[in-house]
């Protein structure tokens, strides 16, 4: 989940569903509450048994052992990663962009999979969601000057691709504009810790919250939830693509065939995921 969570294109989400973890991980996160803050108040406070039986029971809801074990595996894979992400980017960038969206057209895919209804009020919500895409990649910047809210706000959305099939949250840093930034920021924490507690601290808030309104959401109308998430990731689509021309001034046929090959690769990386995750189901 570490390594998908760096590269976008691929969702954490779907790697948890792969190995069996996607529905204990959803039910662990949507066990934090502000009842477990409220309850650790009293039981500081008060310290008498009936806090204290209160305390524990909302531990074990927690699931912790489960979620620290999970946590530093993706930890130690987005750590590595993001070094290695870091230097392609750098040395082979549009090689490199050419590869995320191929991983990110193909996840498009595992999404429309799970549209059990395509009638035609459901594709107006995919067209309602490819504009919004579309309006984004016009909106945002190329270049963005990261802040601390917008690194909080970014880490209250990316963390929202491990409940949702076929988004990453690396995606959606890329098209916040701030991917290449928190690259940097996990690749060297020590100088830059204030942005990584901020996008962390946005991070835990949008776990809690994204949680609880996809599971509102799904409940209320999957289909139609799904179809604008569909049209949300092919419309923003526009963002790395333009980034790939505006960074490659000289085109020839070598480098077009090359950029073609990192494509397709992505592309079907993603397929073979989707069809192990399809054995699995």
């Amino acid at each position: 989940m570490g390594i998908c969570d760096v590269i976008p294109g691929v969702s954490g989400g779907t790697i948890a569903f792969i190995t069996g973890i996607y529905t204990r991980l959803i039910n662990a996160v949507k066990s934090f509450s502000p009842k477990i803050i409220s309850d650790f108040i009293k039981h500081v406070l008060k310290k008498d048994e009936e806090t204290n039986v209160e305390l524990k029971e909302d531990i074990k809801k927690l699931d912790l052992i489960f979620l620290i074990t999970l946590g530093a595996g993706i930890a130690t894979a987005i750590f590595i990663g993001s070094g290695i992400i870091t230097f392609l980017l750098e040395n082979y960038f549009v090689y490199t962009i050419a590869l995320f969206i191929g991983l990110i057209l193909a996840s498009s895919k595992i999404i429309f999979d799970n549209i059990k209804n395509h009638h035609t009020q459901n594709v107006l919500f995919g067209v309602l969601g490819l504009v919004i895409g579309i309006l984004l990649s016009i909106l945002i910047p190329v270049k963005v000057t990261p802040t601390l809210p917008y690194v909080f706000l970014a880490g209250f959305l990316a963390i929202s691709a491990m409940f949702l099939p076929g988004i990453s949250g690396a995606f959606i840093l890329l098209i916040l504009g701030v991917y290449e930034f928190m690259l940097k920021v996990l690749h060297n924490i020590g100088q830059n810790i204030g942005f990584f507690i901020v996008f962390i601290i946005g991070a835990v808030f949008g776990a809690s919250t994204i949680s609880r309104l996809i599971s509102f959401l799904f409940r209320k109308d999957r289909c139609k939830t799904l179809y604008v998430l569909l049209g949300l990731v092919i419309g923003s689509l526009s963002i790395p693509v333009k980034r790939m021309f505006q960074n490659n001034n000289v085109w020839n046929m070598f480098s077009i065939i090359i950029t073609v090959a990192f494509f397709l690769s992505g592309f079907f990386i993603v397929m073979i995921i989707h069809k192990f995750e399809t054995r699995k189901k």
